[in-house]
């Protein structure tokens, strides 16, 4: 029990309480006990830089009785000053120490610790964890900020052992908690990831735009599972439905292609009630024989649905086909047409290769009675705002990952 005036055995029994506790603290049962010790180091920082400066007030008071061994008091006397000022650098550091700890102190009390997972359990119901080749991913909930769920994630590389954990995963404004919808948000992520990494390597004077997306090893672990990333990121209960095989004469017309603000609204429709409610939205785009002879004319015809690497299919009724990237921003809504028997061949109409390549028909501007029927159709286009909600003015900044 400390004495509160005896220096010398408060000393003796404050050294041995953290000799003590250097063992203790060697395993935590419980990590949310990790709060109350920061608490105390805190305080004993305090107390420990205010006895360095009450030893160097003690080392200048008695500068008269200093003495070295031989006797010389004028050789004590610079020692006491020495020892003072020593004692003064040794406060100033611990000074800067003691920042750190309460900097530590401040992290450590938000950080909310789940249960360990129950005997018996693959893992947490709180945490989603999926493998994708070599790579091992984990996501669990965060502490919310504002109106998006964040979740914090682990990547580990079995192959090497790598860990990288991270706690800047976002949902959209108000979605619920879904650790399964984290995991394939990250898988995403990961992909272009491993994209941008095999550019570099193909490219190495460029720059990928998202090569800064994670560290170097992150994005070759992630190149060299793409495929396995790529499943990953189908939704169990949207998964991607085959496009139905092109038949004799079968083509597809772009109905519309909305990127930016107005994709994400329609992602975020997606994200709540499901690919059905998307098709139907965008199908207020389709006039039929107006939209049909507008992409005939601009050239917006293909063989198959033209398609990225993360891109997306869902092929819906009336013979709709909608391609959707959440990572990129974009959908495209399309429709099955079946030319005339003497037009198949027309060169308005343009292979999906040569489409997603970004090699088209000739562009030329559409005829009078076109501009007019686009405009018609741009100012009959259906209002958005039925499925806005919440903060969808920053959705694009708050969507996915954020370093």
């Amino acid at each position: 029990m400390p004495t509160f005036h005896d220096p010398l055995a408060d000393a003796a029994e404050a050294s041995e309480a953290m000799r003590g506790l250097a063992h203790a603290s060697r395993v935590f049962d419980d990590p949310a006990d990790t709060y109350t010790v920061f608490g105390d180091l805190t305080a004993t920082m305090r107390s420990l830089r205010q006895v360095l400066d009450q030893l160097a007030a003690t080392h200048l008071a008695h500068r008269d009785r200093a003495h070295h061994d031989d006797g010389d008091h004028l050789a004590g006397d610079r020692s006491a000053l020495a020892a003072a000022d020593e004692l003064h650098r040794a406060g100033t550091l611990l000074d800067q120490a003691h920042d750190h700890l309460n900097a530590a102190f401040s992290h450590s009390g938000r950080i909310a610790w789940h249960p360990a997972p129950v005997a018996g359990l693959d893992h947490d119901p709180a945490t989603s964890t999926a493998t994708a080749g070599t790579l091992r991913l984990t996501v669990w909930p965060d502490t919310p900020m504002g109106e998006h769920q964040r979740y914090a994630y682990r990547i580990t590389d079995t192959t090497s052992g790598r860990d990288l954990e991270g706690r800047d995963l976002f949902t959209g404004a108000g979605q619920p908690v879904d650790p399964d919808h984290a995991i394939r948000d990250l898988a995403t992520f990961l992909g272009a990831a491993g994209e941008a990494r095999q550019y570099a390597l193909d490219h190495p004077d460029s720059t990928p735009e998202y090569a800064g997306l994670f560290p170097e090893w992150v994005g070759e672990a992630a190149r060299t599972n793409a495929d396995a990333l790529t499943e990953l990121t189908e939704p169990a209960e949207q998964q991607t439905e085959p496009v139905r095989a092109s038949g004799p004469g079968r083509r597809w017309v772009s109905v519309v292609f909305l990127q930016g603000e107005e994709a994400d609204q329609v992602l975020d429709v997606i994200d709540r009630d499901g690919t059905p409610a998307a098709i139907e939205h965008l199908a207020g785009y389709d006039y039929g024989e107006e939209t049909t002879q507008a992409a005939l004319e601009n050239g917006y015809v293909y063989d198959e649905p033209p398609t990225g690497a993360l891109d997306r299919v869902v092929t819906g009724e009336d013979g709709y086909t909608l391609t959707y990237n959440p990572f990129a921003g974009h959908v495209s809504l399309l429709r099955e047409y079946t030319p005339p028997a003497d037009v198949l061949e027309d060169a308005a109409v343009v292979q999906a290769r040569e489409a997603i390549a970004g090699i088209g028909a000739p562009k030329h501007e559409p005829e009078p009675a076109l501009k007019q029927a686009t405009t018609e159709r741009s100012r009959r286009a259906p209002d958005p705002a039925w499925f806005e909600h919440r903060g969808v003015a920053t959705v694009k900044q708050s969507r996915g990952l954020s370093l």
